[in-house]
């Protein structure tokens, strides 16, 4: 059987215990980012970090947890908006080397292609009408 692909995105998230960075999984051929994020009600996350705060500014410390499953009723926030210097030093801390084309550090949000929907023909079906309208009375 075929393997199924996957999509990788970065997403960084406001949960009630504090700010994360991770790497959302999801299924490009049947979901989008948006999709998992916003409806699906568990997801995976590879390689969760910690995200910690102080004057010169934000640092990632890997929680040391290869993947994750997330409830998304426990996500106050979240977005695909980066900053670069947070990202950067996040994909230093991540043990493993990203070859997989789908995955990527840019800035640029996806969008999935919907195929274009051609104007349905319009198709008129007349019902019978009843016994009565169609036999008329003979006088």
């Amino acid at each position: 059987m075929r393997e199924q692909p996957v999509g990788k995105q970065p997403v960084l998230f406001q949960l009630q215990t504090g700010l994360f960075l991770g790497i959302v999984c999801y299924n490009p051929l049947f979901e989008s980012i948006q999709f998992v994020l916003e409806k699906k009600e568990f997801f995976e996350v590879e390689w969760p970090a910690l995200v910690n705060f102080d004057k010169t500014g934000l640092y990632p410390y890997l929680i040391g947890i290869p993947t994750i499953t997330l409830q998304r009723i426990h996500i106050v926030w979240y977005t695909l908006e980066i900053p670069k210097t947070l990202l950067s030093l996040y994909q230093q801390a991540v043990p493993i080397k990203f070859t997989e084309p789908s995955f990527s550090f840019s800035q640029k949000k996806e969008i999935p292609k919907k195929p274009e929907k051609k104007e349905p023909e319009e198709k008129v079906i007349p019902f019978p009408g009843k016994k009565e309208e169609q036999e008329e009375p003979e006088n």
